[in-house]
């Protein structure tokens, strides 16, 4: 059987269930943590108003890792379930008590925006709720910088990568228990917040996408949801795996725990394979429940012991030689694919001569003529003609022969 502990971090699996309505009160967590995932982040006091949800098209589709949109603004808003750091550190207490004690409990402290209120002393505040977690039997605390990102400040005057190292060093001088930072993609740096944060002593840094956006029907009238609230989406997985490789290529070691469009045990795969240790699940937590995340859970530890990998560890970061793939192996790549399309002819049985393979070509490369296709001279093998093709006309497998040329 695959182990999937992280054991730095004394996790029975890799599944962060993030700060989400799925988190926001004592009853959530516990339901949550019924699906036991290595940890549960119980949301943060002061954030206001949570949960409601718009899933584009369809939860079916999250499920299945089609691309969706999805957002926690529309539907009613359930209101904070903690009115002082005094209430919600008791139902921190009493959900560590509810909980199994396999599974970890994250408390998130403060609220991004609390760095904009005026008259809020947020740093002396955000360490006094350190604390007082500490003590109520949180196993970690989260810096929450991404709520959802730094594009909702209106004043972007500041050194944010200053703040990011100043405020993790100072939370990590208060408490015992490691100091995770939630960080964002969007309107920085993702590679100097990372960096910000590990100089300041993060045991595990989070890179999130959690998106603004303005996403309209034609119908002007309708909008999904609420114009400029965060979006999730599942297109943000290749991104936040870059940021996760580029974050290792460029030396940063520091265990992470990356979220982003995971809605399916291969995506999670994914996330780890590029180099997080860990990866976050937010929508589909909410949205589907603990059900979803124990499938995913599952999911993953099946396909591991499928495919012999003996631990997280092993799978961890296995993308990254074709994240930082030798120059001469793109090279053949690229030429032995070149050369597959160059050589292979239209299929004049499943041809039916509707000319969009000459349409798409920039090279006069195709041509039709008495209603079938033939390639001419100028073709030069860059594919344009095969994407173009309705009926397989055109065809062949990139993806085995990008493979074939691949040794690393």
């Amino acid at each position: 059987m695959a182990d999937l502990k992280i054991k730095r971090l004394n996790m029975e699996n890799p599944f962060v269930i993030a700060s989400s309505p799925a988190t926001q009160g004592v009853a959530a967590v516990v339901k949550s943590a019924k699906a036991l995932p290595g940890a549960v982040v119980m949301r943060n006091f002061g954030h206001g108003a949570g949960g409601g949800s718009y899933v584009y098209p369809s939860l079916q589709d999250m499920l299945e890792g089609k691309t969706v949109l999805q957002s926690h603004a529309e539907g009613t808003q359930t209101k904070d379930d903690f009115d002082s750091l005094e209430s919600y550190c008791e139902g921190l207490h009493q959900a560590r008590n509810q909980m199994p004690d396999s599974v970890r409990l994250w408390a998130s402290i403060g609220h991004f925006l609390d760095t904009e209120a005026g008259g809020l002393d947020w740093e002396r505040e955000w360490r006094r709720q350190a604390q007082e977690m500490e003590r109520a039997g949180a196993d970690a605390v989260e810096l929450h910088f991404n709520t959802p990102g730094i594009a909702a400040v209106r004043n972007r005057v500041y050194d944010f990568y200053r703040m990011i190292y100043n405020t993790t060093r100072d939370i990590k001088s208060a408490v015992k228990i490691p100091v995770m930072v939630k960080l964002p993609v969007e309107a920085c740096d993702p590679l100097r917040a990372m960096e910000a944060a590990v100089l300041g002593g993060a045991d595990s840094i989070g890179p999130t996408a959690r998106w603004r956006g303005f996403v309209f029907d034609l119908d002007w009238k309708r909008t999904l949801p609420r114009p400029g609230s965060g979006y999730g989406t599942s297109g943000a997985l290749p991104v936040i795996c870059f940021t996760v490789a580029e974050a290792r290529k460029n030396g940063i070691k520091t265990p992470m725990y990356a979220g982003g469009g995971i809605y399916s045990w291969e995506a999670a795969a994914k996330m780890i394979m590029a180099g997080s240790e860990m990866v976050q699940l937010g929508s589909v937590a909410c949205c589907a429940g603990p059900k979803a995340v124990q499938d995913i859970i599952h999911g993953l530890d099946a396909w591991m012991n499928q495919k012999e990998y003996a631990d997280i560890a092993s799978l961890q970061g296995c993308a990254l030689k074709l994240f930082d793939m030798p120059k001469e192996t793109a090279v053949k790549r690229t030429k032995a694919l070149g050369k597959a399309y160059m050589l292979e002819k239209p299929d004049k049985e499943k041809c039916n001569g509707c000319g969009k393979c000459a349409e798409a070509c920039w090279y006069e490369g195709i041509e039709v003529k008495e209603g079938i296709a033939a390639k001419t001279k100028k073709c030069i093998g860059c594919g344009y003609c095969f994407s173009a093709c309705p009926t397989g006309a055109l065809s062949l497998d990139a993806g085995q022969i990008i493979g074939d040329a691949t040794e690393i």
